[in-house]
């Protein structure tokens, strides 16, 4: 694929030659998983970005197993995403629905208290579970983003959450 002497995924050059060769391919992978050419598009995208953030890590003939890799593991995130947002679409379609105005004004209450729950956490805090939790991003991950150890991630999110149950229980 690519010679060994000087090259790391890192230079551009690399990098490019890795995505013509392999983003095809991953693509129809990933339209054959969901039936969708624009999730397919998307995660190809992500799979490579996620390749460009740890480019050191990983070396060029490793790299399309890299990448598949890290497609599958967000393919089976985002289906689990969809489950569970499917779940709760089920859930509050069956208890009441949006044509109910109780409905309309008590989820708007309770989204508007858990906004303040999240909005009044320390700002390391609120920083990581947004990551992880809107922006779907690994502890690992944010963990390379901000700087940090993994343990530190992990510690903040648990005081997060710790923190958003209690204020919970009060909603």
């Amino acid at each position: 694929m690519l010679e060994k002497e000087n090259t790391s995924v890192c230079k551009e050059s690399v990098f490019d030659s890795i995505f013509r060769q392999v983003a095809p391919s991953l693509k129809s992978f990933l339209y054959f998983k969901f039936k969708d050419e624009i999730r397919a598009q998307d995660m190809v995208q992500e799979a490579f970005l996620i390749l460009w953030k740890n480019c050191a890590k990983v070396l060029p003939e490793a790299a399309k197993s890299y990448l598949y890799r890290v497609a599958q593991n967000q393919m089976l995130k985002l289906v689990d995403h969809d489950k569970v947002k499917n779940k709760y679409i089920e859930f509050y379609t069956e208890s009441s629905g949006p044509e109910d105005p109780q409905y309309g004004l008590e989820y708007t209450e309770f989204e508007g208290q858990i906004m303040k729950a999240i909005n009044d956490l320390p700002e390391g805090q609120r920083e990581v579970f947004l990551m992880n939790r809107v922006e779907k991003m690994t502890y690992a991950e944010i963990a390379i983003s901000l700087d940090l150890s993994v343990k530190a991630i992990e510690k903040r999110m648990h005081l997060a959450l710790k923190q958003i149950r209690l204020t919970y229980k009060d909603i």
